[in-house]
């Protein structure tokens, strides 16, 4: 027996229908992916943008981040905490500087003294460090991204939906910088697709990245499905030799700053320079301008000669110490250019990955 089913027309309300449907679109709009990748060709330099994500974290860190962990906020996550890591760090930077200069006042003369040379180094080999660590890694970075167009820092921005709580009730929308190569298992694809900075089609980012590599065969439709696991090898590899190599520069670095030469330069001109003013210095005959270039010409006299006397060293031993560190991180740097720029011809056949084909077209089974 069939039972039909009655419909009051009476109950149907057209506008009740749309308003229902135009709260779910809204919903569903509210749900939708706005994570961005913080590159734009054309209309944004990298180093501004990367200047823009450092001070957004630094000042975070802080201030926002530990304001909400002492507070136990809910929001409170891994991300922040890890943000957070840059207090100790420069806390610990300034102190190592400090614990020299600042204690030289309570030694007698000659002790004060030798508590100068020694803090003054001592400032030098962090600032040196910071520098040489952060800066040699686009020795290998940088040549990859410009023959491959892989940024292996390519940042983005992530949009984070806060859960609502006692004083944070109307803004509910955090923001997190992340890159998109942060995992290499997971990267985020879904942010190169039909991404208008790299071209107009879906698959424009990867066709590109495909031809920079060699690959013949690539095409718009499947340069995906060949490019990806190309993508995730050169970033393995990047991140591998730049790491090594800018935890030697780092060391280099360190080894310049506590040679002898250093002891002779004067740092008081630059102190003197921050309290004065430039314009009516200059105007007054350019005294502090002029000791401040100077400065920058004995600092660069100070640094080769500390170099040369890093390699040379004053005895045999440090002799060779000095050398073996420096043509450490020379050789790793060009061991890692190496790797990641000169594939003879391993993606340039048909397919990227034919000889690990498990089908084999000629026969109707599978090959194991």
């Amino acid at each position: 027996m069939v039972y039909t089913i009655g419909v009051n027309s009476r109950n149907i309300n057209p506008s009740k229908n749309i308003a229902f449907r135009a709260d779910e679109q809204e919903k569903k709009s509210m749900c939708e992916n706005k994570d961005t990748l913080m590159y734009q060709e054309k209309k944004k330099h990298p180093v501004t943008t990367g200047l823009k994500i450092q001070t957004d974290k630094f000042v975070n860190a802080f201030t926002k981040y530990p304001e909400k962990g002492l507070k136990g906020s809910k929001n409170s996550n891994f991300y922040e905490f890890l943000t957070m890591g840059t207090v100790p760090y420069l806390v610990g930077s300034a102190t190592l500087i400090s614990v020299f200069n600042l204690a030289s006042k309570f030694f007698d003369t000659p002790a004060a003294k030798s508590s100068a040379k020694l803090g003054q180094k001592m400032g030098l080999g962090v600032l040196f460090y910071g520098v040489a660590k952060t800066l040699s890694k686009k020795f290998i970075e940088t040549p990859v991204n410009m023959k491959y167009g892989i940024d292996v820092n390519l940042p983005y921005k992530k949009v984070i939906n806060e859960l609502p709580e006692e004083g944070n009730k109307d803004n509910l929308v955090s923001y997190e910088y992340h890159k998109a190569y942060e995992s290499v298992d997971f990267p985020r694809w879904d942010l190169f697709y039909n991404n208008k900075d790299f071209g107009n089609e879906r698959n424009s980012y990867f066709y590109k990245v495909g031809k920079k590599l060699g690959m013949k065969d690539v095409d718009l439709e499947h340069a995906d499905q060949k490019v990806k696991p190309v993508i995730k090898e050169k970033v393995v590899k990047t991140r591998l030799f730049s790491t090594l190599s800018s935890y030697l520069w780092a060391a280099t670095s360190v080894g310049v700053a506590m040679q002898k030469p250093w002891e002779k330069l004067d740092i008081n001109p630059v102190s003197r320079l921050l309290k004065a003013n430039c314009v009516r210095a200059a105007r007054e005959g350019g005294s502090e301008v002029a000791k401040h270039s100077s400065f920058i010409k004995d600092f660069a006299t100070t640094l080769k000669d500390s170099c040369v006397e890093f390699v040379n060293g004053k005895n045999a031993k440090t002799n060779i110490a000095g050398r073996v560190i420096l043509g450490a991180a020379i050789g790793m740097t060009l061991l890692g250019n190496f790797s990641t720029l000169f594939d003879f011809n391993k993606y340039k056949g048909n397919d990227a990955h034919a000889s690990t084909s498990l089908i084999d077209d000629s026969k109707e089974k599978v090959v194991c």
